[in-house]
């Protein structure tokens, strides 16, 4: 079993024996990485953690820290669970072997009291960079203090008041002017029945709090202070205790993590607010109603519950006066003694819930200034809201908990699928079931009208329905109840109504947006906006959920807001401006892809687009770190953009999303997708008579055929692209093309034919006074010397190719350049200057993040560090390339294991 600590001293233990952690950059890199653990770290923030900001030589530190993560790897054994990413490193950590997991679980269902026990001091006294305790550590105190004041509140309402009050003394004289430990302690002395200690307590925090910082005391320790006074000088009022919630839902099904939430925030005894937002038809009600009447034992002195109809039908919220004078009837407030001002109800409701256990249900607000005066103010209510807007500012200025509700999971839509239509109707046709589960995007509403449907005409079999929600267009027909308060579309339309003109524009075109989510940037180019205002569009519909942004900057639609939003749009824009917005996405994909592709690989060929349209915004990527980061987010965008203008192709826009993205296919080891989207995009160039996207989609299925080992496959689309390039003109290309089809002949064990092709190319490129293609021909024909037996000229060739890349700057070419001078002078047993060649390949490798060529470097590696009779080093370096090949699912793995346990 492996172990590993950083709530303390870091620790490594396997099967409770300890492992020695390298002091220093290993100490400390392996630290960031357990703070962060299943999270890839970028290696820029890596170097600045490792050296505090100030690495001694800034051009070489990814270097080292690559360097250092292979001796962390060493030392570690086997407790290694670091993993080589994309533009940085993860700890791979199994479930429950690490203390900083298994406390956040704890935390997070509650268990404060087992989650601070798992505390064996200050996290990393051990791990000296500043930069690290103050970027994750501090974070880390922080939030154990948050979980410490959760216990504290648990054991004052659990009637363990006297019990904690000497503690709080301690943290108060720790944390002076920590408002939550003085109000605490104010509290627990009342509750112990030390009126007048918690008075006085009071007033010093309050001198402390105006002499040292200037400032009044918070809203929690005022409301903790009134408290006491209210309550030291008035008995309790006997009131009947109101029964106000909906009627329980008949079928409630899966939400356990929302429960979880809703559970753990129900612990304390604060006043606590639980927001529940969802889009339309997600479940909110249901969900709040559900749970209201799971815990309603726990709120003797009643449940109060509104519909505040924030999206109604009738487009009218309901006023807050109208609610809170609800409220006050059912506390048994005379109507003669209620306020005439909301102002004056809003008191008079905080002082009958003061020192009460009330659950209040605030269902379908419309935002946080409607739900604000109907809030209580003092601790132990409970106040849940639902709605479609996510309340942001509810939790920001009063602490609400955010509880998101997303769309049901396949195991869950069946349940509440089968709850309409029987178990034995839902066994009998169960591909019927996947059909309408996917095709209701797993949202409830939808769930629960096919549910419906399907009960009603017992006799029908499940597969008619099914086939009626199949037809995009229709599929919302098909939902419609005639029923505004449950026809799904009718449902939507409450949201969409609210919408500024923006907001509005922005999801209608995102119905014709064929990825799976967007970017503000790709979004602003589909609508010809300004960027400033889409990203206040995209805001105001994530607000609404009518977008849901799973990630940071990342938004998305299932697929029945799909429908709807593309229904919006054919009703409001002519099919000429459709067609118009589609272009302009297409155009948005193809200039930033072309200009990530030239900072990738700046010698490539450039690509000539056809002018993109007015409106469009291409994002602008200026470092190979910033390219490789937006090719990583936008890959399965990139494919469903490429497949669309592939079917829809109407001019060279369709081959050009696969050209300009070649180079990260290549790298990534994205191989059977470059396949495929290069199969698709010729399809389209043959439809068009374009001749040059054809030559430029052979090529690319060549080269990706290549790397896939289909050497036949491989060597006919090549042979294709050479004579398409020929006839057209372009020798350059044609050269290059060369230089590929030498690569299928070296995989086949035939080096001697692959070096005319190669010298011809390098003829070609001479002849064309082109740098960079001398560069590549050099170094194939380096390579191939060098399997054929010539090192000699070998290292000459592969000299001349790593003069030339220093005048260029194509970091994988430099590279492989570098690789092959390191094989031919471990050869000719110059085995030292072998060793500074193929780590100086590695270095680049790693920098330009070509994943597979990297992992052969470390082959390459491993090989000379055996013959230098260094195995430790050689098993290590077999382990890392191992991994490469793991991840990237390449048949090389096999070998590369068996290789590995030769080395023992």
């Amino acid at each position: 079993m492996i172990e590993f600590a950083v709530l303390g001293p870091l620790r490594v233990r396997v099967d409770g024996r300890d492992v020695p952690v390298p002091a220093g950059a290993g100490r400390t890199l392996l630290a960031a990485l357990l703070l962060r653990a299943d999270e890839v770290v970028p290696a820029d923030l890596l170097v600045d953690w490792l050296w505090d900001g100030a690495p001694p030589n800034p051009e070489r530190a990814k270097a080292t820290l690559h360097m250092a993560v292979t001796r962390l790897r060493r030392a570690l054994g086997e407790a290694n669970v670091i993993r080589t990413a994309i533009g940085g490193y993860v700890a791979e950590v199994p479930p429950d072997s690490l203390d900083l997991h298994r406390y956040r679980a704890l935390a997070g269902r509650g268990e404060h009291a087992e989650a601070l026990a798992l505390w064996r001091g200050d996290p990393l006294p051990d791990v000296r960079s500043d930069l690290l305790h103050r970027d994750e550590v501090a974070p880390l105190l922080e939030h154990r203090l948050g979980v410490l004041e959760q216990r504290l509140d648990g054991d004052i309402e659990a009637g363990r008041a006297a019990q904690v009050v000497e503690e709080l003394r301690v943290l108060t004289r720790r944390h002076p002017v920590r408002e939550r430990f003085w109000a605490q302690l104010v509290l627990a002395l009342h509750r112990s029945q030390r009126q007048a200690e918690a008075l006085t307590t009071y007033q010093e925090v309050r001198a402390l709090l105006v002499e040292e910082i200037g400032v009044e005391p918070g809203p929690v320790l005022r409301e903790v202070h009134r408290l006491v006074l209210a309550e030291s000088a008035t008995p309790a009022r006997d009131a009947r205790p109101p029964r106000q919630l909906p009627v329980r839902p008949r079928v409630f099904v899966g939400r356990h993590r929302a429960l979880r939430e809703l559970d753990a925030a129900a612990s304390g005894s604060a006043v606590v607010i639980s927001a529940i937002s969802g889009t339309a038809g997600i479940g909110k009600t249901a969900l709040a109603v559900h749970w209201a009447h799971e815990v309603a034992a726990r709120f003797p002195d009643g449940q109060l519950y509104v519909n505040l109809r924030g999206y109604d039908p009738s487009g009218q919220p309901m006023p807050a006066e109208d609610a809170l004078r609800g409220f006050l009837e059912a506390l048994d407030v005379p109507p003669s003694r209620i306020p005439p001002t909301a102002q004056g109800q809003a008191s008079l409701y905080r002082s009958l819930l003061a020192g009460r256990r009330v659950l209040v249900v605030l269902d379908n607000a419309r935002d946080a200034d409607q739900v604000r005066p109907l809030l209580p103010g003092t601790p132990g209510c409970l106040v849940l809201v639902t709605s479609r807007d996510r309340l942001t500012g509810l939790v920001v200025r009063e602490g609400a908990r955010p509880v998101r509700l997303d769309l049901l999971d396949r195991d869950e839509a069946v349940a509440l699928l089968e709850a309409g239509v029987g178990r034995s109707r839902s066994t009998a046709e169960p591909e019927a079931v996947d059909q309408l589960v996917a095709r209701c995007a797993g949202l409830p509403l939808a769930l629960a009208v096919v549910a419906a449907r399907t009960a009603g005409a017992p006799s029908a079999p499940l597969r008619a329905f099914a086939d009626e929600l199949a037809a995009d267009r229709t599929r919302l027909d098909a939902l419609d109840t005639g029923d505004r308060l449950t026809s799904v579309r009718d449902v939507f339309s409450w949201s969409y109504r609210y919408l500024s003109d923006d907001a509005a524009l922005v999801f209608r075109l995102l119905g014709l947006h064929p990825g799976p989510d967007i970017s503000p940037a790709a979004a602003a180019s589909l609508a010809a906006l300004p960027l400033t205002t889409t990203r206040r569009a995209l805001a105001e519909l994530a607000r609404a959920h009518l977008v849901a942004e799973q990630v940071p900057g990342r938004y998305s639609l299932h697929d029945l807001l799909r429908g709807y939003a593309r229904d919006q749009a054919a009703e409001e824009h002519a099919p000429a401006e459709l067609r118009e917005a589609g272009t302009r996405l297409l155009d948005h994909f193809v200039r930033t892809a072309e200009q990530a592709d030239k900072t990738l690989y700046p010698e490539r060929k450039p690509v000539d687009p056809p002018p993109a349209r007015p409106g469009v915004r291409p994002e602008h990527v200026e470092s190979h770190a910033a390219a490789l980061a937006w090719y990583g987010t936008e890959f399965r965008t990139l494919l469903a953009v490429a497949a669309h203008a592939a079917e829809h192709a109407s001019d060279a826009r369709a081959w050009l999303i696969p050209e300009c993205t070649a180079t990260y296919f290549h790298s990534s080891g994205h191989w059977p997708e470059w396949l495929d989207a290069c199969r698709q995009a010729l399809g389209a160039a043959r439809r068009l008579g374009d001749v040059r996207g054809q030559a430029a989609m052979h090529r690319g299925l060549g080269r990706a055929a290549t790397l896939l080992h289909r050497w036949g496959e491989a060597r006919e689309h090549l042979g294709t692209a050479r004579r398409l390039f020929h006839d057209l003109g372009d020798r350059v290309s044609e050269a290059y093309v060369l230089v590929n089809l030498s690569g299928i002949q070296e995989t086949g064990n035939r080096s001697t034919e692959a070096l005319p092709l190669q010298l011809a190319a390098l003829e070609l490129f001479r002849e064309l006074g082109h740098a960079h293609g001398q560069a590549r021909a050099l170094t194939a024909s380096s390579w191939s010397y060098h399997l054929i037996g010539r090192h000699e000229e070998a290292v000459r060739h592969a000299t001349d190719a790593v003069r030339w890349y220093e005048r260029l700057t194509d970091l994988p070419g430099h590279a492989a350049a570098f690789g092959t001078l390191g094989l031919a002078y471990r050869e000719l047993g110059r085995l030292d200057d072998a060793l500074t060649m193929i780590r100086e390949s590695l270095d680049l490798f790693v920098e330009s993040g070509d994943r597979y060529y990297e992992a052969g470097v470390w082959r390459d590696l491993a090989e000379t560090h055996r013959r230098l009779g260094d195995r430790e080093e050689a098993r290590a370096a077999v382990r890392a390339a191992l991994t490469i090949f793991e991840e990237l699912r390449h048949p090389l793995a096999d070998e590369v294991r068996r290789e590995l346990e030769e080395l023992g």
